[in-house]
């Protein structure tokens, strides 16, 4: 039985990846689904998927870290699906650089979009379901490095430390108007935005964190998709100011590796391709 029949969902960032998998499985379940992203090529894909499941999508381009954009993407979600009842703040980017060297601009785009577009998100899309006055289910994603950081990574980590904290300040002030609010860390997951970390599919990289991950292999969207779906269905109705990390165990592994020839050839291949869809991020993101 789909267990969010005549349900609406708000998912940010829903053009790939993660956000994807989420809509699709959301999709599966009834929901419709609205779209805000500044991908909107990437969007309509997911809203083909969407409409194949027979359920309605709507696209909007959105910068989630625009109060302006994302009030008005809130209000449409609204206004051509006749509701709100699910959130899904998934946007974010990564960009990543030692203390001595990262931009100032890298540092603040993060900021923009990883806190102060979650933090927008739960605003523009909690008002509108106040409005309504039928509850409703948020999910942040956060991420695994909200606790583990290292080299170069600390400015994500900081971002995604801080929606896991303001998840349980938020579980806080709108549970009694009938929102729960929760988070999820996702490990290592197979998407654009972690493929330096994932690896190529059978290569080195993969190889060692597959042999580090207790489950023995790299997580997919739909794994989140699933815990979403659990946090916006009627399963998950006692559930709020939770962050739960799914990471096949990863997170307390005590393997290590050392990256030989064909590892360093393997990064340095998926650090070119990152770079060109690093760039048409960033030109989306500077274009609205």
């Amino acid at each position: 039985m789909s267990n969010l029949l005549g349900k609406v969902a708000f998912v940010t960032g829903a053009g790939s990846g993660i956000g994807r998998g989420i809509a699709e499985r959301l999709a599966r379940e009834g929901a419709d689904i609205c779209i805000p992203d500044i991908d909107t090529e990437g969007a309509e894909m997911t809203a083909n998927l969407v409409t194949q499941r027979g359920r309605r999508a709507c696209v909007i381009k959105t910068n989630v870290a625009s109060v302006v954009q994302i009030q008005n993407a809130a209000q449409r979600c609204v206004e051509e699906l006749g509701r709100l009842d699910i959130v899904v703040a998934n946007a974010g980017i990564a960009r990543g650089g030692p203390v001595l060297e990262l931009s100032l601009k890298d540092w603040q785009d993060q900021l923009d979009v990883n806190l102060t577009g979650v933090f927008l998100t739960v605003q523009a899309s909690a008002q509108q379901m106040v409005k309504l006055g039928n509850g409703g289910r948020i999910v942040c994603i956060a991420s695994l490095a909200a606790e583990n950081t290292g080299v170069g990574i600390w400015a994500y980590s900081a971002t995604k430390a801080g929606v896991r904290m303001m998840v349980r300040g938020w579980a806080q002030e709108l549970g009694p108007l009938g929102i729960t609010v929760n988070a999820i860390g996702p490990g290592v997951i197979e998407t654009p935005l972690a493929q330096v970390l994932a690896g190529e599919e059978g290569g080195t990289i993969r190889s060692s964190l597959e042999d580090r991950t207790p489950v023995g292999r790299v997580g997919n969207p739909a794994d989140i998709a699933g815990l979403v779906n659990f946090m916006a269905g009627p399963e998950g109705a006692f559930m709020s100011g939770s962050y739960v990390i799914m990471d096949g165990g990863l997170r307390d592994s005590r393997a290590g590796w050392e990256p030989d020839e064909s590892a360093v050839e393997e990064r340095e291949r998926i650090m070119a391709k990152s770079e060109v869809r690093r760039q048409r991020q960033q030109t989306l993101l500077d274009e609205t």
